[in-house]
């Protein structure tokens, strides 16, 4: 136990967002609130394949919202960070953060 923070805690962190593409991804969204599939792309990196298979995986678990749109007369993907998504990545921010500065703390 580290201070009131067992390290069962990080082993039990929401696996949807644990992972580093959808970690990656949740932090883009987070403080903006919403993106283009493009922006997200671009940012992280990634084939659009790719992405598209791990904004799936988010939108199942209904982290995010899809829509899609004609913004300047071309089909648009906008993804929306949802309330649910936001608490999650909170949690798993204050999880993360809690542990690692009690065992910071420890280090000489």
């Amino acid at each position: 136990m580290i201070e009131g923070y067992h390290l069962k805690d990080i082993v039990n962190l929401n696996d949807i967002i644990h992972t580093p593409v959808r970690l990656a991804l949740m932090m883009f969204l987070l403080p903006r609130g919403k993106s283009i599939f493009t922006e997200i792309q671009e940012a992280l990196g990634l084939t659009a394949g790719n992405l598209s298979s791990h904004i799936k995986k988010l939108e199942i678990n209904e982290f995010i919202e899809v829509q899609k749109a004609f913004v300047q007369a071309k089909p648009t993907t906008i993804i929306y960070i949802t309330a649910k998504g936001s608490k999650a990545m909170q949690e798993y921010a204050r999880i993360v953060s809690d542990v690692l500065e009690s065992m910071l703390k420890k280090v000489k």
